[in-house]
């Protein structure tokens, strides 16, 4: 029970995330001006997240996923790395954590579905680590997610690893409230969207864009 509360209200702090302009002049932002040793890659989302299911070995029935493809390109004017990192956020207060299953079937269903548009589509596990410059060297990937709560009508979606922008902030430590604890924020997308559907029909809903921002978390 404890470990379920713990969960709950975790979750619940996440879904706080909010645009600087919602929120007081202290919460931590991304740098309005950014600093000569701070980078960030350009991203662009071939559409959204879509759904498909596939029949993972071992399995007799198969298992619902989504999927998002996107390009990045370094036009920072330096190679760097990059080692991404997706979580959904359910408004049912839900947190899925992408890669926690083996994605290599899902990811071969995907690169069938984009043989023609993508040719040149990576699993994100292959394209992590340093990517050089220029469009030349802009690498197509896509991100497998868990399929999630059949209930929840939207959805957060966090990335990080686009931008080595960080923050260290003090926060109250759970454990000793007369103590604080240093807690690293880092520059993260967060694109939102709508999970409009039937629940008893899931394999015909679909995620539409509501909006995107760069927040610290």
């Amino acid at each position: 029970m404890k470990s379920r509360l713990t969960t709950f209200l975790l979750a619940l702090l996440v879904m706080m995330s909010v645009s600087y302009a919602e929120v007081p002049a202290d919460v931590p932002v991304p740098a309005a001006l950014q600093p000569t040793d701070v980078w960030q890659l350009d991203v662009q989302f071939h559409g959204n997240p879509e759904q498909l299911e596939v029949k993972l070995p071992g399995d007799e029935v198969p298992t619902r996923f989504w999927y998002l493809v996107y390009t990045i390109t370094n036009n920072t004017g330096k190679d760097v790395d990059f080692y991404p990192t997706f979580e959904v956020m359910t408004n049912t207060f839900m947190l899925y954590e992408a890669g926690k299953v083996p994605s290599k079937p899902v990811y071969e269903a995907v690169e069938k579905l984009y043989k023609k548009s993508v040719p040149l589509l990576e699993p994100e596990i292959q394209v992590a680590g340093r990517i050089l410059q220029g469009e030349d060297n802009a690498r197509d990937c896509v991100c497998i997610l868990d399929d999630f709560d059949p209930n929840a009508t939207s959805v957060k979606l966090f990335i990080s690893g686009f931008s080595n922008e960080t923050q260290t902030i003090e926060v109250a430590d759970d454990k000793n409230e007369k103590k604080s604890k240093k807690v690293l924020l880092r520059k993260t997308l967060m694109i939102e969207y709508t999970v409009p559907g039937d629940v008893n029909n899931q394999d015909k809903k679909v995620m539409l864009f509501r909006r995107k921002e760069w927040i610290m978390r």
